[in-house]
């Protein structure tokens, strides 16, 4: 996967939405990266890096099977966070 420097803040709440803390925590922890790094990176507080992008392929694919297994797609996500997100910002670093 190829990935920007940062994530987007539709990204991020797609990704927030269809992933808990504790399965996020598993995937940075089997990938050697902390927690903390992986929250950074999904809230563009940290730049999407060869160290970590390993963690957010995973995490992104998760995301995925868990929207699809609630019968929509990640894209569905990722549009409806668009309208929010225009609607009522969300508070990142994004670069």
């Amino acid at each position: 996967m190829h990935f920007n420097d940062y994530i987007s803040n539709q990204m991020t709440r797609a990704i927030k939405s269809n992933t808990s803390r504790s399965e996020r925590e598993v995937i940075a922890v089997n990938n050697g990266i902390s927690i903390h790094t992986l929250n950074t990176v999904i809230t563009g507080e940290r730049k999407v890096t060869s160290f970590n992008a390993t963690a957010l392929t995973e995490l992104i694919k998760l995301a995925i099977r868990n929207a699809n297994k609630n019968g929509k797609t990640l894209a569905e996500y990722y549009h409806k966070a668009k309208g929010a997100a225009e609607a009522t910002p969300l508070k990142v670093n994004n670069h």
